[in-house]
């Protein structure tokens, strides 16, 4: 029988002068819990300590962190957006929200946090977190999407660390929680294993889950979504945890096959390698990342067109998804010439600006070749025996696409006729890309307090989910297009009203 030691400062010394040798089980008490030191995690914790609760927050991960990705986040309603004359308030966005889903979301859910988005901007400012300007990635986008001064949730995540420490809350990293404790169908807290190997048991009136859903297990992955292949380009770590810890607690999973759809990256290249500030990270071949962004043909594996290339990133991803996940951008020697001549005409976010020349085009399109993602021949034939293309079929792509601009329209998908652009001028080139996400979003059921509902629709008491360990938001497709950020704000906001419900509810 192993020996449960209540967790003291002579504990703890007895632990450090065994070296860990002996390292013992160990038990602490909190009033909340938090499993998951990202965005929402930290933004529970911040809000815990605000009103006195003896707070634990646990980080599977050697470092808290995993909002550090965040450009912006979703807010309507806000100050800077009523100070930019920008026409959007929380009716408005629910009805686009909803017509786009087609109301097989939580829609009560919905409401209640879309109304809170705007508050919420203003509780971050009181906290010294400070948001630069009101900003969309499309050019017919809606601006929604709070760009965070510094560029990045690091301020957040470093700001939130700072205060939760400073009013008495603890951050335990390299600290995975293993399970809940459930008594009689109430959730007391969870257990733990530190990084001596030791259990720590914590007992806590509140529990919340925020380990950011399961893109990094690629056995859930693959069981869930409907491209077997999908890779992450979000935070390390999310290895689906929490959502496995909220079944066990007989919470009903939702929209499980749905995640935030980044569109065709570069196929099998490290993550770090492609996604980053153009010439000021080590994000050396984001500007073929960029060049495959481009809108012109796209094909499937096979060679064939497969839709709109100008369509927004979780339609692009949707269109994919149907075709095995997989494909290429190919290109002739004339358009090759214009993305370094003339620029290229769409940026990739705020990472490569419109209109930047492709001036080292060839020297990474070589190392591109190198690496198993960049083809170019002096034939289509040639390329489609490079690419595993079928070669009729890549012929007649491109000779429809040459038909298509001559007609001066796309009577196929009906694109913009600006970017059709003729593939018949050697030598050819081609890109091979796969799908990424940036994180899955299926999760429990919640209701609008963020608690998790079993199958009978009844609140879990003691436990609540959020940010993308909390399902219902999104039914079969990222809505990134009409509502930038909402998955970074669905975990803020999560955090803080899960707080909130706790503090005024608890007996």
């Amino acid at each position: 029988m192993k020996q449960v030691w209540k967790f003291t400062a002579a504990a703890a010394a007895v632990l450090c002068f065994a070296g860990g040798a002996l390292a013992a089980d160990r038990v602490m008490d909190a009033d909340i819990v938090i499993v998951g030191a990202g965005a929402g995690g930290m933004t529970a914790g911040a809000a815990a300590v605000d009103n006195g609760l003896k707070t634990i927050v646990l980080e599977k991960n050697a470092v808290v962190g995993g909002g550090n990705y965040m450009e912006g986040t979703f807010a309507v309603g806000s100050t800077l957006q009523k100070a930019d004359n920008i026409g959007i308030n929380p009716e408005r966005q629910f009805k686009r929200v909803m017509d786009f889903h087609h109301w097989r979301i939580n829609a009560k859910a919905l409401n209640h946090w879309l109304k809170q988005t705007g508050p919420t901007m203003d509780w971050l400012a009181d906290h010294n977190i400070h948001f630069e300007a009101v900003k969309t990635a499309f050019i017919d986008g809606t601006r929604t999407w709070h760009m965070y001064k510094g560029g990045h949730g690091t301020v957040l995540i470093q700001e939130f660390t700072k205060q939760i420490k400073e009013k008495g809350g603890q951050i335990l990293t390299s600290t995975p929680a293993t399970e809940l404790i459930i008594d009689n169908g109430i959730i007391k807290g969870v257990r733990a294993r530190t990084a001596d190997g030791s259990t720590l048991t914590i007992n806590a009136s509140a529990t919340i889950i925020a380990t950011g859903g399961f893109s990094g297990n690629k056995e859930m992955v693959q069981k869930y979504l409907p491209y077997a292949g999908y890779e992450s380009a979000g935070s390390s770590g999310r290895t689906g945890d929490g959502v496995k810890m909220l079944e066990s607690a007989g919470a009903k999973l939702v929209n499980m096959n749905v995640c935030m759809q980044a569109g065709l990256w570069l196929k099998d290249v490290p993550t770090d390698l492609q996604f980053g500030k153009d010439g000021v990270t080590n994000a050396h071949y984001v500007r073929l990342l960029a060049a495959l962004f481009q809108p012109y043909l796209k094909t499937s594996l096979r060679g064939d067109r497969v839709a709109d290339e100008t369509l927004p990133l979780e339609y692009i991803s949707n269109a994919y998804e149907e075709v095995g996940g997989e494909g290429f951008a190919v290109f002739d020697n004339a358009t090759r010439e214009e993305m370094i001549n003339e620029g290229l005409v769409r940026g990739y976010f705020g990472m490569v600006t419109p209109g930047t020349k492709f001036s080292n085009f060839d020297e990474l399109f070589a190392r591109g070749e190198k690496d198993g993602f960049c083809f170019k021949a002096a034939t289509l034939e040639e390329l489609a025996a490079k690419t595993g293309m079928d070669p009729q079929r890549l012929t007649a792509t491109a000779s429809r696409m040459n038909e298509l601009v001559k007609l001066g329209k796309d009577e196929d998908f009906y694109k913009d006729a600006q970017w059709l652009r003729e593939v018949k001028t050697g030598p050819f080139y081609a890109i091979k890309g796969s799908l990424r996400m940036y994180a899955t979003t299926g999760g429990a059921s919640v209701n609008e307090n963020f608690q998790p509902l079993n199958a009978d629709g009844e609140p879990i008491p003691g436990i609540y989910a959020i940010g993308q360990d909390a399902g219902g938001l999104y039914s079969d497709s990222y809505d990134m297009h009409i509502a930038e950020g909402t998955a970074s704000s669905w975990a803020i906001n999560g955090g803080k009203l899960a707080v909130e419900h706790f503090v005024k509810t608890r007996k």
